[in-house]
């Protein structure tokens, strides 16, 4: 939705403007206003019938070449969650895939005219070995991620033990048993990792924690059992980061959010805050790059020994992630030293990795 849809269309733009008039049922938008919010709905009404359709057509074409593929987030909520595709804006498409079967999946989607392209930070060969994830690309259609890794990312393959075979087999029905979903505690734990690691904090912030609201309302949840794999899987700072905010933002009246099973230390909310707070998302928080967005991550890792390999990858990592990610997997030696001599200059004076 863009920027200056809703807020606008409400006629919110200045406190001292006279508000909209409340009933019951809500708020009564202006005329102008409630033709816009129409536009609005029955464009995402178009837009995701469209990407859905070709949801559908790729499920079916996986399924008939024997690979399960596990919807992940909007696609999964816009109808779990929401239950009106209309009301989840949907840009691309998240499926994960058993890593046994992620080449076969590749051949399926170019069957269907998909091409797969890589960033040149994150060649496809990195992506194919450590990062688990191929974007794929067909005109006219939604881009398509699958995903042989659904907790993906260098922050979390050096700071996080997180049984991926376990979440496989929780899984619950989501279309009958062809076609399954995350089961509601690794959903959410899912959506806070995702937000808090994979996106900063930034970008989607608020959609996400719409999507957090709708899914508490929605699913029953074992809170207690969020905590528990939370702190098992080393990510309990990011989920309590992400569920303050939504208690901050949409209430918790009864309480209960797992926040006191998940806080850290006092010391580590007060720097925590310094990158991130409730008013910083309302106003488009920006964390993605530079050095806070580093620091912010450094800040977020659950036990300080695994801060400390965080730091130590970055400037000095291992040969595999060395080698893919500069394409020296056939140099000589010589190069290849040359090259990790290089790689911290390289972090230092870029401020990127």
């Amino acid at each position: 939705m863009p920027s200056d849809s809703l807020p606008s269309c409400l006629g919110a733009r200045s406190p001292r403007k006279r508000l909209p008039k409340r009933t019951e049922r809500g708020v009564t938008p202006a005329p102008a206003a409630a033709q816009r919010l129409r536009e609005l709905y029955h464009a995402s009404i178009i837009r995701n019938t469209r990407l859905l359709h070709e949801v559908g057509k790729i499920q079916a074409a996986l399924q008939a070449a024997g690979i399960p593929a596990i919807p992940l987030k909007g696609a999964c909520l816009a109808e779990s969650v929401y239950g009106n595709i209309a009301l989840r804006p949907m840009g691309d498409v998240d499926l994960w895939i058993r890593r046994d079967q992620i080449a076969a999946a590749h051949q399926v989607m170019q069957t269907l005219g998909y091409v797969s392209r890589s960033k040149t930070r994150r060649p496809q060969a990195l992506q194919d070995a450590l990062g688990g994830e191929t974007q794929m690309f067909k005109a006219d259609a939604p881009m398509v991620e699958l995903h042989w890794n659904v907790f993906p990312g260098e922050w979390l393959r050096h700071t996080t033990q997180i049984d991926e075979q376990v979440i496989w087999q929780r899984t619950v029905p989501f279309h009958g048993e062809t076609i399954r979903q995350l089961a509601p505690e690794d959903a959410i734990i899912h959506l806070c990792v995702h937000l808090a690691v994979n996106h900063q904090m930034s970008q989607t912030g608020l959609r996400t924690l719409l999507d957090l609201d709708f899914a508490r309302r929605k699913w029953v949840i074992d809170w207690g059992t969020v905590a528990q794999r939370a702190r098992a899987w080393r990510v309990s700072c990011a989920a309590w980061l992400v569920l303050q905010a939504l208690a901050e933002l949409f209430g918790d009246p009864d309480h209960r959010l797992p926040l006191p099973d998940l806080a850290p230390s006092p010391w580590r909310r007060s720097v925590l805050r310094r990158f991130v707070s409730t008013r910083a998302i309302m106003a488009g928080l920006e964390l993605s790059s530079g050095p806070r967005r580093f620091l912010y991550l450094l800040a977020l890792v659950d036990r300080p020994a695994d801060a400390i390999l965080l730091l130590w990858r970055a400037l000095f990592p291992d040969h595999l992630w060395l080698t893919l990610r500069y394409g020296l997997q056939d140099a000589a030696p010589w190069r290849i030293w040359l090259q990790r001599l290089w790689h911290p200059l390289r972090v230092v004076l870029k401020r990127a990795i």
